[in-house]
């Protein structure tokens, strides 16, 4: 069977699927009625000779009208893009090398040079990128049943003593070393398109200046804080604008507006 011709690139796959997607739910909607190709190709931006010939059936997607010319088959490329995005989402994300070493062990036959790219085109879901290294405590942390009860307390709290959204504010500090530091690794690892926060697991011993940002519900900003790790500064040295305020030190019960 033919493939979904010139339009195969990973990006133009996915507009593809998601196309296919929405005619087969209009179709479900309304079994009597013949769904608007021309209109959602014009949507997904894609061909309507493509869109048209994979809603219909005529043609597959390249992974699976090539599948007896891969390395594993279909099936298990399967399971190996759910383990990627498995591990991607844990923040143990496979690199290039573990990847190519684990089809070897299925496979018995070492992958190509461009074997990566070529998976990576029959799978749009999965991309290569840098993730952010993200330490054990906040990762143990940050899970779905602990992010929803904290957001049930919140809207609990905010309703029963209706806080207006300009009263609300969230905090948050960002690390940064002292002359910019290593930027790490350049090393990418597979992750979930629909991922939007990519993490590693890194060691949570660094050294840092600590920025403090602070930014209400309606959007309304305050001046950054920078923590320095010293002892002795200079106050002339932060006298760069009449609005930042030199605080020598945070230990004290006074609270500081």
């Amino acid at each position: 069977m033919p493939t979904g011709g010139a339009q195969s690139t990973p990006k133009i796959e996915v507009a593809i699927q998601a196309a296919c997607k929405e005619l087969n739910a209009e179709l479900k909607a309304n079994p009597g009625c013949k769904p608007n190709i021309a209109a959602t190709a014009r949507r997904h931006s894609v061909n309507y000779t493509t869109l048209r010939n994979r809603f219909q059936g005529h043609t597959k997607p390249r992974n699976e009208s090539h599948g007896h010319q891969q390395l594993i088959s279909p099936e298990q490329e399967s399971v190996l893009v759910a383990w990627l995005e498995h591990l991607g989402t844990t923040g143990h994300p496979v690199c290039k090398r573990t990847i190519k070493q684990r089809v070897e062990f299925m496979r018995g036959k070492k992958p190509g040079r461009d074997w990566v790219y070529r998976f990576l085109g029959r799978h749009p879901q999965i991309i290569l990128a840098k993730p952010s290294g993200l330490d054990p405590k906040r990762a143990r942390a940050f899970n779905r049943p602990s992010v929803q009860r904290y957001l049930d307390k919140l809207k609990k709290i905010v309703e029963n003593h209706g806080i207006p959204a300009e009263n609300i504010y969230n905090m948050d500090e960002k690390g940064c070393q002292w002359g910019g530091g290593k930027k790490g690794t350049c090393r990418k690892y597979f992750f979930s398109r629909c991922l939007h926060s990519k993490y590693k697991y890194r060691s949570a011993n660094l050294e840092l200046i600590t920025i403090i940002e602070c930014i209400s519900a309606d959007g309304k900003d305050l001046w950054p804080g920078f923590v320095f790790e010293g002892q002795q500064y200079d106050p002339e040295w932060f006298k760069t604008n009449r609005q930042i305020m030199y605080v020598p030190s945070f230990c004290h019960d006074d609270v500081i507006y």
